[in-house]
C-alpha cells in the first residue's frame, strides 16, 4: 500500500512534530525490506521512562487501522512519582500519534479511492 512508504510515513511524522501535539516525540520509521512488495509501515516510538520497546503498525493491509505495541519487558522497572507521570505522558504521546497515523490513512485511502473513481 501506498501509504506505508519510508517516505509518506516520515513526511506525516513531520507534519505530527509540526502540529504542536508532536511536540519532542522522538518516533521513527524503522527501516524494513518489504513484505510481498510492501512496506509494513513499522514505526518506533522511544520510551524514555521504561525499558520495554513500544512500536505503532498497521494492523493489515489495506486497512487504516493502527494499533501500539508493548514488547515485554527484559527487566523490572522501578519509577519515582515524577517518572511514572513522565512516562504516562510520553504513552499518552504514542496513542496521539497512533491516532494521528490512522486519520492520515483513512485520509490517504479516501484520496486513492476518489482518483480512482476520476
Amino acid at each position: 500500500m501506498p501509504f506505508r512508504s519510508k517516505e509518506m510515513l516520515d513526511a506525516w511524522l513531520k507534519e505530527f512534530a509540526a502540529s504542536g501535539i508532536g511536540e519532542g516525540v522522538a518516533a521513527f520509521v524503522a527501516d524494513q525490506d518489504p513484505v510481498d512488495g510492501v512496506d509494513s509501515g513499522l514505526v518506533i516510538y522511544p520510551l524514555a521512562n521504561a525499558t520495554t520497546s513500544v512500536y505503532l503498525a498497521p494492523i493489515a493491509v489495506g486497512v487504516p487501522d493502527w494499533r501500539v505495541t508493548f514488547e515485554a519487558q527484559p527487566e523490572v522497572t522501578e519509577l519515582s512519582p515524577e517518572a511514572v507521570y513522565a512516562l504516562c505522558r510520553e504513552i499518552s504521546r504514542a496513542a496521539d500519534l497512533c491516532a494521528f497515523l490512522q486519520r492520515k490513512s483513512v485520509e490517504h485511502m479516501a484520496q486513492l479511492a476518489a482518483d480512482a473513481e476520476n
